[in-house]
């Protein structure tokens, strides 16, 4: 299920504000109806979507703060406005709300627009937030917020994995359906002790390469790294890019996965570390329990994954322990933990030993040789086995890339050549 489906109006694109009644989905245009009716369609099918901070108009909206239906009157002239019941916020901003601070909410976003104060649009701009500040009755994380990516290093994995759990265990609303408390925690506990990943530069090009050709192919505890999991890429990844990290945590008939965004520095410095301890760098956007054999191609939102562990089970990887640093492993050790694993993934270096000419005798027979590498579509073989290997019972072989390591990888839109260059993957946290 995808968290972060971002709808905006065909008219004048603005994001909407999604509304739930029983099962029935509905969308309004943010902060008040404009005047013509609401035509909603995906975001992503539209270019230069406005969303920003209802209070401001200026920041990225970080929380979805639910109201009462919020109307004003203007008592000389008999006009009620009719405003919104959600409210998608900026950090700056709600900071302030959370400081039950109506005056200075107004005073700064008044500020950003030119009015003064005693002016009537100051008035009533006072009056809505008074409507907001007051009338809250919770907050949600946003999911569908268009971050600028966070660069993440492979040093940076424990925090980034410590950040997410604490949301997990903590009491800030996420979006469903992961917020179902027993669920969190129990997600919290598995991600605690699962080995992390990080994928480095060159080998993340890779994936971005070839995942959107890849084949069918099924889950299976075979090309799973380990049961459970955590995957972060160098830059994001998938067919909008935006794909950052994906965790996997193991149950009785297969997996559940979530997909997740990285929130960059889109908000001012003076916050930002305050930001990183309340909220952490990954946003899940994507969540979906898999079973044992599900089919995944190169168009599920999840394939870069999928296709990452296909390489590393075809031994196209090598993945290494990165070092840590210290204080990492003493903040560990005085909270009696276990050490965290997280392993760089990157391309294996080439062997240098050249292939053996064939000296068969009366080989006179050559074949034509390709001059790249390509994928080879999975399938089922019928193995043999039991008493003198007389049963049979269906065995799934993978997608491969096919061809000598050397040669680069021919796709339908470009070409990669392999160079296996070594990356530890360190770097100082920002």
């Amino acid at each position: 299920m995808n968290l972060a489906t971002l709808m905006a109006c065909a008219l004048c694109r603005e994001a909407l504000t999604e509304h739930h009644d029983g099962g029935h989905i509905s969308y309004r245009h943010p902060v008040a109806e404009k005047d013509h009716p609401v035509t909603p369609i995906s975001a992503a099918l539209l270019r230069d979507v406005f969303h920003r901070c209802h209070t401001c108009s200026d920041g990225l909206p970080v929380w979805d703060y639910r109201t009462g239906l919020i109307q004003l009157l203007a008592v000389d002239a008999g006009v009620v406005q009719t405003y919104n019941d959600h409210w998608q916020i900026c950090y700056p901003c709600a900071q302030i709300v959370e400081a039950d601070d109506i005056d200075a909410l107004t005073a700064r976003c008044a500020g950003l627009v030119g009015w003064r104060p005693g002016s009537i649009e100051y008035t009533q701009l006072n009056l809505l937030h008074r409507g907001i500040v007051l009338g809250r009755e919770d907050r949600t994380l946003l999911a569908t917020t268009p971050w600028p990516p966070a660069r993440i290093t492979a040093d940076m994995l424990p925090k980034i994995r410590d950040r997410f759990t604490g949301l997990l265990r903590g009491s800030v609303r996420l979006p469903d359906p992961i917020n179902e408390p027993s669920s969190r925690r129990h997600l919290a506990d598995q991600l605690d002790v699962a080995p992390m990943y990080w994928v480095n530069d060159e080998f993340t090009g890779l994936v971005t390469a070839v995942s959107a050709d890849q084949p069918t192919a099924r889950l299976t505890d075979e090309i799973a790294p380990t049961p459970d999991g955590l995957i972060v890429w160098a830059e994001p990844v998938g067919t909008r890019e935006e794909l950052a990290a994906v965790s996997w945590t193991q149950n009785s008939d297969g997996w559940q996965l979530i997909g997740y965004r990285s929130i960059g520095t889109a908000v001012p410095d003076t916050l930002m570390p305050q930001l990183r301890h309340e909220i952490g760098w990954l946003l899940p956007i994507h969540t979906e329990h898999l079973t044992r054999r599900a089919a995944i191609d190169g168009d599920h939102p999840l394939s870069p994954m999928v296709t990452t562990w296909l390489l590393i089970h075809q031994q196209m990887a090598d993945t290494v322990a990165t070092k840590l640093p210290n204080g990492t492993i003493r903040a560990y050790q005085r909270s009696r933990r276990p050490a965290p694993e997280v392993r760089t993934v990157r391309i294996k270096p080439r062997t240098t030993t050249p292939a053996e000419p064939d000296q068969r005798r009366g080989s006179t027979r050559t074949r034509a040789k390709p001059d790249h590498r390509f994928w080879v579509s999975g399938h089922e073989r019928q193995q043999a086995y039991g008493p003198g290997r007389s049963l049979r019972r269906p065995v799934d072989i993978q997608p491969f890339l096919k061809g000598e390591e050397h040669l680069p990888i021919k796709l339908s839109t470009t070409v990669r050549v392999l160079r296996g260059r070594p990356d530890t993957g360190n770097s100082t946290p920002e």
